[in-house]
């Protein structure tokens, strides 16, 4: 339609320009709606040929593709700053009454209709947008005539002996305004003046007509639930009327209740649905009234002539007495009988249910994380389960972390399946973090391969994310790496609790490792800091243990920004295991 620039969903892992956008011509229940991680596309359709999109300025890139490169064009303008030697290359952070002005300027998004038809595009207004967390809610009215808006303006300021409450829920933690501007050319926002109990608004609702939407708010930042109230677009707002709602134990946050307008749908006729699997990609169209079934696209068909081995679940009870489950890949070629070589895939928490739901298990994963492909080579791959306990409560995660590994490895060895000599260890992420915590319990891993571990958690609380540079003056808050630390049993901060954080941190353990270990890092990991790599690396190596550290410039936590890193990381983990595991044996 246009070479504007527009706001992109957010891929796993990000922060950056989620998006809620919805109503227009088809309701937000219909098939309009293209979500990603709970992510809504940058449109919606107003009628059969009018989109309303949510761009950019000019120049600027969404921030879902631009935060790995980002760092490295800063870091080229300050080289530029340095040899000049007339421009400080200070990047300034404040907090409390240090706190900097926010650059309304520099972070916006400019709402436009575009008629696909002549491709012709007009401006309708311009609001905030915030680069973290949350950034934008728009809802069309359903007389297509005006737009509710709920636009980020900025992370809360955290506060001694307050927490902010679900904060695992970007929504808790950032400061939020809730408006209204006509759909068309060059409206304004009028801003809902905030009543004192609705101070802190938390998520856009329904429509109840076509002049009051519904959304959530609290009084203060660190109220943990959140109630109904209702906002008018001649800017009135007032609590919803009969009894709350009991509020899930997860988020405590009010459920709130559909208007009738949006549950009224149209009784559909043709259903349009996707499958995969090993054969390929199939879309198919489904007609009720008739009954029937077309194929309309097949995509990756030559997946059916892939050899992809056997699966298995497997059943078998945990240190702890509970019953578990395991998927085991077996090789292309796979002889009962016949010991092979281990590759355990870790990821402490992870529960196996059955073959048909398995995450790690399925065909599609891709690059480094199909483990078919590391069956493809002669390996047997075990993925088991790994109960940690209730970490809400403080349980300990690097104490369970094998409770459910070495017992699937005896039951898979027992079963006649895996030559114990010749079983090693992977893992990302949280799943690295397991395998530094399994190495430091035992030798029975001939190898590891840790990627995006995480290793010291008292320092990931503190950590700013590394890609952060090119955000002056907020810097600090694209880091939210202290709502994550629930996955370890952490539940306050590292100063009230520094024995606590050191008894979850592979790194005081690392004189136990002997293992050769294989350690894989991004230098923009937002989860954690190169320096979680390095500081377990280095250890191994003034003890003078068997590791390497490879260190890929611009790769994010989920090490797929390039293809060829993809393919270098691919190749650095099968060289390492075949090496030490003996794969041809």
């Amino acid at each position: 339609m246009s070479d504007t620039p527009v706001m992109s969903q957010t891929r796993y892992g990000s922060a950056l320009d989620k998006l809620d956008l919805r109503g227009g011509a088809i309701k937000r229940n219909g098939a309009h709606a293209c979500q990603l991680n709970g992510d809504n596309a940058p449109f919606v359709w107003l009628d059969s040929k009018r989109l309303l999109v949510a761009t950019l300025p000019q120049g600027q890139v969404s921030g879902v593709l631009d935060q790995y490169g980002r760092p490295y064009i800063e870091a080229a303008r300050t080289a530029a700053r340095l040899r000049g030697g007339i421009e400080p290359t200070v990047l300034a952070m404040g907090s409390g009454a240090a706190r900097l002005p926010r650059d309304e300027a520099a972070n916006q998004a400019i709402l436009r209709i575009v008629d696909v038809t002549t491709r012709h595009a007009e401006t309708v207004g311009i609001v905030p947008t915030y680069p973290f967390r949350s950034a934008l809610s728009l809802s069309v009215s359903v007389d297509g005539k005006k737009l509710a808006v709920m636009a980020t303006l900025g992370a809360l300021q955290p506060k001694t002996g307050e927490t902010l409450p679900n904060n695992t829920d970007d929504n808790w933690t950032v400061e939020r305004w809730v408006g209204f501007l006509d759909l068309s050319p060059n409206s304004v926002v009028h801003w809902v003046e905030p009543v004192a109990a609705a101070k802190y608004p938390t998520l856009l609702l329904d429509w109840i007509d076509n002049n009051h939407i519904a959304f959530t708010a609290r009084s203060s930042p660190f109220d943990a639930i959140a109630h109904r109230f209702i906002a008018s677009t001649d800017g009135g707002v007032r609590r919803a009327e009969g009894p709350d709602p009991a509020a899930p134990a997860e988020r405590n946050v009010e459920m709130p209740a559909r208007g009738t307008l949006l549950d009224d749908r149209p009784d559909l006729d043709s259903v349009i649905w996707s499958e995969t699997g090993r054969t390929g990609l199939i879309l198919h169209q489904s007609r009720v009234s008739t009954d029937t079934t077309r194929d309309l696209l097949m995509l990756n068909s030559h997946l059916a002539a892939v050899d992809w081995g056997m699966i298995r679940l497997i059943e078998y009870t945990s240190t702890r007495g509970e019953s578990l489950r395991a998927v085991a890949i077996l090789p292309p070629g796979y002889r009962a009988g016949q010991r092979y070589p281990t590759l355990v895939w870790v990821y402490g928490g992870y529960i196996v249910r059955d073959l048909d739901h398995d995450f790690m298990s399925d065909p599609w994963m891709p690059g480094i994380y199909n483990l078919y492909l590391y069956a493809a080579r002669g390996y047997v791959v075990l993925v088991p389960s790994m109960p940690l306990g209730d970490r809400s409560q403080d349980a300990n995660s690097y104490a369970r972390i094998a409770d459910g590994v070495f017992p699937a490895i005896d039951r898979l060895t027992a079963l006649g399946i895996t030559d114990p000599a010749r079983i090693g260890v992977f893992g990302q992420s949280f799943g690295g973090y397991s395998v530094f915590a399994l190495l430091t319990k035992t030798d029975r891993f001939k190898a590891g391969v840790a990627m995006a571990g995480l290793s010291d958690i008292s320092s990931l609380y503190g950590e700013l994310d590394p890609g952060a540079v090119g955000y002056p003056g907020i810097a600090h808050e694209k880091s939210d790496n202290w709502s994550e630390l629930r996955t370890t049993g952490r539940t306050v901060p590292p100063w009230r609790d520094p024995a606590g954080y050191a008894s979850v941190s592979p790194l005081s353990y690392v004189d136990r490792v002997n293992s050769p270990l294989l350690i894989i890092h991004g230098d923009l990991d937002m989860r954690g800091a190169p320096s979680q790599a390095e500081r377990f690396f280095y250890a191994l190596y003034q003890q003078g243990k068997t590791a390497k550290l490879l260190r890929y410039g611009g790769e994010s936590h989920s090490l797929a920004q390039s293809p060829a890193n993809i393919r270098s990381i691919f190749a650095e983990t099968n060289a390492w295991f075949d090496r030490y595991l003996d794969v041809r044996r």
